[in-house]
Order: C-alpha cells, then sequence, then structure tokens
C-alpha cells in the first residue's frame, strides 16, 4: 500500500494572504447571517435537520465557516509546556524508556518527547487510591487543541457533574499543524507516555484506568487500546479498566479522497465538520504512512481487546456512518465486548461543543451514558 505524500501547505495559510483571506470569508458570513436567520426562523423546513431548534440551526451554519476558515488558513497552535491558567492542574511528563515505545510507535524521524497535561476539576492527593481515573484524549484533527480548561473544561465538567467521574487527565500531545509540524506517531506516542505517567510514575493500578478518547482523540484511543492489547503483555503493562470512544474519527485517509467522499456522506448537512479540517488534519498527521496503516485508518483493521469498549455517536454526524461500520467489526472479532450508544439527531461531539451549538442536553446525557458505562465495569 502507498504512503501518504504531503502536499505541503495551503496558499491561504501564509502571512498576509490569510489575513485578506480571513477578512474577506468573515464579511461572507456577517452577509449571510441575516438570511439564514430569517429562513430559519419563518421556514423550519430550511433547518438541516426538522428537530432542531432555531439556534442549533443558526449556530451550526457559524460553526461551519468558523470551522474552515481556521482549517483553509491552517492556523498555528502554540504548544507552551508552562502550567499557565492551570497552575497546580498541570504536570509535565518525560517521555519514558525507548523499549517502551514498540512496533508502530518506532521512528527514525519521530521520537518521544516531553509534554504536558491537565487534570480536571484538581489533581488528586493520593492517585493510586482515588478509584477509577480518566485518561481523556482530545480531538481535534489531529491540529488543534490542547486538552486545557479553554478548550476541554466544559467536557472535563460534563464528565464531573453528569458522569459522577472523580477525577481525569487530558495530555497536551503533539499536533501534526505548525509550530509542532508533529506527524504519526507523535500523537500516539504521547498518549503512551500519558498511560505509562498514570500506572508508572503515579502507581494508578491500571484496572483504575479508563482510556477515553473523542474525534481525534478517539482514534488515538483506540489506537493506544491496540498497543496495549499486541504489546502491553510483552513489556508488562496491563489493560485498563475499560475505553469510552466518542465519535471517533476511524478513516482519516478517506478525507484525502476527491472530496465527494465527504460531501456524499448522508450526514453532510447536519454536521459542521464539513471537509476542510479533516482533510488538512490527515495531510499533515498521515505524511510518509501507509493509506491503511492499523494504527491510522481503524475500519477494516479490527482487533482483539480484553477491554470492553463503549463507542458514542451523535445520530447527525459524518464520522458516525464509518464509525458505525467499525463498530460491528469489533462486535465480531471473538471475545470482545463492544457497546454503542447515538444520540439522535446531534452533530459532531457534543460533549466539546454543546454550550456553544444548543445541544447541552444532548452532551450531558452523553456523559451520564459514559459514567453509567464505567460504573458498569469498575
Amino acid at each position: 500500500m502507498p504512503t501518504v505524500t504531503y502536499p505541503g501547505r495551503s496558499l491561504v495559510s501564509y502571512p498576509v494572504i490569510n489575513i485578506f483571506y480571513v477578512l474577506f470569508r468573515s464579511g461572507t458570513i456577517l452577509a449571510r447571517l441575516p438570511f439564514w436567520a430569517l429562513s430559519f426562523s419563518l421556514f423550519q423546513g430550511t433547518r438541516p435537520h426538522p428537530s432542531w431548534s432555531f439556534r442549533q440551526s443558526l449556530m451550526l451554519r457559524i460553526a461551519t465557516e468558523y470551522v474552515s476558515i481556521i482549517s483553509r488558513i491552517e492556523i498555528a497552535v502554540p504548544f507552551p509546556l508552562e502550567p499557565g491558567k492551570e497552575k497546580d492542574r498541570w504536570a509535565k511528563l518525560e517521555p519514558f524508556s525507548k523499549e517502551l515505545y514498540s512496533g508502530p510507535l518506532e521512528s527514525e524521524t519521530v521520537k518521544p518527547a516531553a509534554i504536558g497535561g491537565t487534570w480536571y476539576p484538581k489533581k488528586p492527593t493520593d492517585p493510586a487510591h482515588s478509584g477509577t481515573i480518566v485518561l481523556h484524549i482530545h480531538g481535534g484533527a489531529f491540529v488543534v487543541g490542547s486538552g486545557r480548561t479553554a478548550e476541554n473544561g466544559y467536557m472535563a465538567d460534563l464528565f464531573t457533574k453528569h458522569g459522577k467521574i472523580g477525577h481525569s487527565f487530558f495530555p497536551q500531545y503533539r499536533l501534526s499543524s505548525r509550530p509542532t509540524s508533529a506527524p504519526f506517531p507523535a500523537a500516539l506516542q504521547d498518549a503512551l507516555t500519558s498511560y505509562l505517567y498514570l500506572v508508572r510514575t503515579l502507581e494508578i493500578p491500571a484496572s483504575n484506568i479508563v482510556v477515553s478518547g473523542d474525534s481525534a482523540g478517539g482514534n488515538l484511543a483506540i489506537a493506544l487500546l491496540r498497543y496495549l492489547a499486541e504489546y502491553g503483555p510483552g513489556l508488562g503493562l496491563a489493560q485498563p479498566q475499560c475505553g469510552v470512544i466518542i465519535a471517533p474519527w476511524t478513516t482519516p485517509i478517506k478525507h484525502l479522497w476527491p472530496e465527494i467522499a465527504i460531501t456524499s456522506n448522508p450526514n453532510y448537512g447536519t454536521d459542521y465538520l464539513g471537509t476542510d479540517l479533516c482533510r488538512w488534519g490527515a495531510k499533515t498527521y498521515m505524511r510518509g504512512v501507509a493509506a491503511d496503516h492499523p494504527y491510522v485508518v481503524h475500519l477494516g483493521n479490527a482487533f482483539s481487546t480484553p477491554v470492553p469498549l463503549l463507542v458514542t455517536f451523535g445520530g447527525g454526524e459524518i464520522l458516525a456512518v464509518d464509525g458505525a461500520q467499525w463498530v460491528q467489526e469489533m462486535a465480531r472479532v471473538k471475545g470482545n465486548t463492544v457497546e454503542s450508544y447515538v444520540e439522535p439527531a446531534a452533530p459532531h461531539d457534543t460533549v466539546l461543543f454543546g454550550q456553544l451549538l444548543g445541544w447541552e442536553d444532548s452532551s450531558a446525557k452523553v456523559a451520564a451514558t459514559m459514567g453509567e458505562f464505567i460504573r458498569r465495569h469498575a
């Protein structure tokens, strides 16, 4: 199978040009905003989904445009390792022995590196005896996000309030966007570093750890669970308690195909992902990687795992189509325990943007379902 060739940055991502592009796109949004508002308020049939409210319809339209803009300009995302506003909730993690990063995590050009992470609602005083700990890997198409409060505070609060989860740790892994420009397997190396931090540094029993992730973070959570299943026994790494995979991106390679592969998706009109964000993420994360790599492309690469899995989707999101097929593939593997939950008519990843898009009830329900699943497998 051929490897993915990086086509380079888009023209509008360069300085000065990107400013004019943002101004132009912002102007078109402002010009269309009154028409969207009038249409969605007077004619319910023009809303993306008949069950959606005016607020949900309008905010999804605005979010779709915003996501497209930051993706087209390939916005640079800083990677600070200082505590910042997180203060004592922040932890800096150093990579472990290179022998632990085996097989798909080995690379001549991409080596394990120092990262950080944020505890929610605070770092436990006695981590080894604090009950269930959720290791959550944030989404963002491998190119945006940090796991910090500004981006993931709402999600972490949902886990605490509605999921009844005591403590969660969100690593800030290396992104494939500028300035880190770290392709596969950097983010997966960092996911493993985070797991090792919990089980080795803090001595938290693996049986108390839940591996979780949303969107691209869901892709990484799946890859981490695969790595622990295939390489963990030989490396002395125990399996976690269970896994919760939220709106996973199971087929990044598809977003490098002709655009019609995405625009023909039956959920294209009821999601804010569009085509630009995932294309940006796929082309930077997968450069030099085989187009069917089992640690990146999960659909068609089912594996055996002793870890019970819950996979959730929004019924109106683009990624649900391939994701549902992957769930079926995993469920057919002998010995696997896989459950799924679909939030009706919801767009992508409401636990991340529910408060902005008007999907607060949906995000609370997903978090509650996650908490119930974790308690059943404690």
